[in-house]
């Protein structure tokens, strides 16, 4: 099998607020194809709902055959929950700072 790696951030932070979080990870955002951020149009609705991800799975230059083929890394309970409705596999990589929060089911 080949398997591509193509590689997206959408993330549930308005741009500015995004734009305040990463302006010191260029190096990050520049292994990206592109970011969909909460605050886009076609974003109907926030984690843990899956638009973000379907949105972000449409906008490659060639799409994935389907939501199956997707990998997703969450850090956030909520995302993780959009991800597996969105049909696409989820590793949850917890943030430290959620260690007090109930696990999700």
């Amino acid at each position: 099998k080949q398997w591509y790696q193509r590689r997206v951030r959408a993330t549930g932070s308005s741009t500015e607020d995004f734009e305040l979080k990463t302006r010191h990870h260029q190096d990050l955002l520049d292994a990206m194809e592109f970011v969909v951020r909460s605050d886009d149009p076609e974003v109907q609705h926030g984690k843990p709902h899956p638009d973000i991800f379907w949105v972000a799975m449409g906008r490659f230059k060639s799409p994935p055959q389907g939501p199956e083929r997707c990998l997703v890394f969450e850090d956030a309970p909520n995302g993780a929950l959009a991800a597996w409705a969105a049909g696409m596999k989820c590793v949850m990589v917890p943030d430290p700072r959620l260690s007090d929060l109930p696990p999700c089911d």
